[in-house]
């Protein structure tokens, strides 16, 4: 049985390293929360506060794999 964190992602992005590791990785992501978290993430400093982001999603399998080896390499 996976036991829930019950975090929001903003606590889930702000958690230690140990709570993470505790995540269950092969369950998927509602895009809501992907949402929510990107939205968490653009908050954070950059340099000179330039906010130079580029943010992709990519929700099939196959296509994340390919993107996976591309940057192995």
């Amino acid at each position: 049985m996976t036991e829930t964190l019950g975090l929001t992602p903003d606590e889930l992005l702000t958690t230690t390293r140990t709570v993470r590791k505790r995540l269950d990785l092969s369950r998927p992501v509602p895009i809501e929360v992907v949402r929510e978290c990107i939205e968490v993430a653009v908050q954070a400093p950059s340099g000179s506060n330039r906010q130079t982001w580029h943010w992709m999603v990519v929700t099939d399998a196959a296509k994340r794999a390919a993107i996976g080896e591309y940057y192995r390499l």
